[in-house]
């Protein structure tokens, strides 16, 4: 794959043929700190399989809220009919809508009863979009509308559902950048650097 003429940084890995080669993450790889997930979920393949296609991208840029030690997260304040699967157990879904436009797609994170998500930002697509396909998914909105998600994808099991992430081979330390969060205001309690992304993908969002 190529992005304005320069290969992807991980384009020996990003064989089409070979995106759904990995297993299905499984419950154990959420349930950890939501710092540790939204690591290991770079460079792992986000897949929706629906009647019409089967739809793979690579992740590249991630967020991670902490639930209720976190004032930038939608949990902070405790469980509400919006963020229940924030609450969930585990490997489920959690999509918002926002600025009356964008849809944004989270995966619930830590032990069942702990708030915790890691907000996909950034992606590669790989197979399914169809014959004009984009050439990233950088940011949130464009990442769920490339998808076709909508808050009807919310509290799906990524596990067992037709939405779920494959393993693929871990990004190396050195591909892999860190900084604040994106569209949060300078307090030292939300500026924290909680946004990872790999380091010269075309999918990850210029801000």
């Amino acid at each position: 794959m190529t992005v304005s003429g320069t290969p992807s940084i991980l384009a020996k890995a990003a064989d089409p043929r070979r995106a759904r080669s990995g297993k299905r993450l499984t419950r154990d790889f959420y349930a950890r700190p939501t710092l540790k997930v939204a690591r290991d979920l770079l460079g792992k393949i986000l897949v929706l399989e629906t009647a019409d296609a089967t739809k793979t991208a690579r992740i590249v840029e991630v967020e991670a809220y902490l639930g209720g030690r976190d004032p930038a997260s939608h949990a902070y304040r405790g469980p509400t009919p919006r963020t229940a699967p924030m609450f969930g157990p585990p490997g489920r879904s959690y999509v918002y809508f926002v600025y009356g436009m964008y849809y944004c797609l989270n995966v619930v994170t830590e032990s069942d009863g702990v708030a915790g998500a890691v907000l996909l930002r950034g992606a590669e697509p790989l197979t399914g979009f169809g014959e004009i396909a984009p050439r990233a998914l950088a940011g949130p909105g464009k990442l769920a509308r490339a998808f076709g998600l909508t808050t009807k994808h919310t509290n799906l099991d990524l596990v067992r559902s037709s939405l779920t992430i494959r393993d693929a081979p871990r990004v190396t330390a050195s591909r892999v950048a860190r900084s604040a969060r994106v569209g949060l205001n300078e307090h030292a309690t939300t500026n924290k650097p909680w946004r990872l992304y790999v380091r010269g993908s075309a999918g990850v969002s210029r801000t």
